[in-house]
């Protein structure tokens, strides 16, 4: 399945899966690629689980996360409307205060985005 840039397979999805329902605790994308024997960088590995994790939700596994915790497998139908809730209202804080940010910033005659203040070319001569 592909998610993004991202190709997951059915035995990686499965195997996640199985994880997330034995675990005991949450699970941090690092022990999840740890269970799956992924390779690459850290970064790497947590995009995967990322694309691992979006295929098992849209397949219908309420997955849950947090930064600081990791993954989690819940039953509760209410328990993961209140997360993906929550989801909604953190991604319409980040695109306020993106607008608001762009709002203020200054913009150069060549039409570019300067944050700090107009800039300043000095000649020489």
């Amino acid at each position: 399945m592909t998610v993004g840039h991202c190709i997951t397979t059915t035995e990686e999805n499965a195997r996640c899966l199985e994880a997330l329902e034995g675990a005991e605790a949450p699970m941090t994308a690092m022990q999840i690629a740890a269970w799956l024997r992924l390779t690459g960088s850290r970064e790497t590995q947590r995009r995967r689980v990322r694309a691992i994790v979006e295929v098992l939700r849209n397949q219908g596994s309420m997955i849950v996360a947090t930064q600081q915790y990791g993954y989690w497998l819940t039953d509760d139908a209410k328990i993961y409307a209140d997360y993906l809730a929550g989801r909604q209202i953190d991604a319409k804080k980040v695109l306020g205060k993106t607008h608001k940010e762009r709002k203020r910033m200054l913009t150069d005659r060549a039409g570019q985005g300067v944050l700090f203040g107009p800039v300043v070319t000095m000649g020489i001569g």
